[in-house]
């Protein structure tokens, strides 16, 4: 999904940003690994769906925005597939991850 893939560029450069490390297009490759990183770490630990409760209370107004608009795209995109799937005829349960 195209605007889920801008949301996470849109936090990566946030999490560049934050890191003092500058625009995400002069970055050195290692420095873009450890944004990559980051940006994963950042989006797993503070989605709604993990087992932990995540403290992302020390994230700045701007990425507690981000990351909420990324879980509504995330969210969006398995309720398009789930419709696509009743479409074609699938039983499915939220639980079922068979």
């Amino acid at each position: 999904m195209l605007a889920l893939d801008a949301k996470r560029k849109e936090i990566a450069t946030h999490v560049a940003r934050e890191l003092g490390l500058g625009d995400l297009a002069s970055l050195t490759p290692t420095d873009r690994a450890i944004v990559d990183q980051q940006t994963n770490e950042t989006i797993e630990g503070c989605s709604g769906d993990t087992s932990e409760l995540a403290d992302c209370s020390d994230a700045d107004r701007t990425m507690r925005r981000l990351l909420s608009e990324h879980r509504d795209l995330e969210e969006l995109r398995t309720d398009e597939a789930n419709v696509r799937l009743a479409e074609e005829g699938e039983v499915f349960s939220r639980d079922d991850d068979a």
